[in-house]
């Protein structure tokens, strides 16, 4: 699921982030390093479900920022 599938669930989160109350900006920060994230470990171990995978640490992503 390398590839367009990311290209497709990219604005459904950032869309989940931003409900959360993540100003737009940093949604789309943090969903930028979930990606690369996701470029890291999913060739050797792919989620069951891409999207709540890229939400779960996406959200992480950005709560590290807002607390720095």
């Amino acid at each position: 699921m390398i590839g367009p599938e990311l290209r497709e669930l990219t604005p459904q989160v950032i869309g989940v982030l931003v409900r959360r109350g993540a100003d737009f900006a940093a949604a789309e920060d943090a969903v930028q390093d979930a990606l690369l994230e996701a470029m890291r470990t999913w060739p050797d171990d792919p989620p069951r479900n891409p999207r709540a995978w890229l939400i779960a640490v996406a959200w992480r992503r950005f709560l590290d920022a807002a607390r720095s």
